[in-house]
């Protein structure tokens, strides 16, 4: 082999792995793009509605128990129950 020819070998060598490198980065980088849609707020509420009302309502009543207002808890349930429920509507009209 000449020289000319290991340097035309070496170079389709780092062109393939740069190449590959590439399509990894491009691989890798679409997992996280799925992972954070994944983990959105919106999203974690709307595919685990029942825990979600769940946790505002536990939220909710630990609230009302430490702030002295009688209405406190019954608010914050409603507040994040309604959040909920507009999300899972905005997503239904699209």
């Amino acid at each position: 082999m000449t020289t000319r020819e290991q340097i035309s070998a070496i170079q389709t060598e780092r062109d393939d792995a740069r190449q590959d490198l590439r399509d990894t980065l491009a691989d890798v980088n679409e997992k996280v793009e799925q992972a954070e849609n994944e983990m959105r707020p919106d999203h974690v509420i709307e595919s685990h509605a029942i825990g979600a009302s769940l946790i505002a309502g536990a939220l909710g009543f630990l609230f009302g128990s430490i702030v002295n207002s009688r209405g406190a808890g019954p608010i914050v349930i409603a507040a994040l129950l309604g959040v909920a429920i507009s999300k899972h509507a905005s997503i239904d009209e699209r």
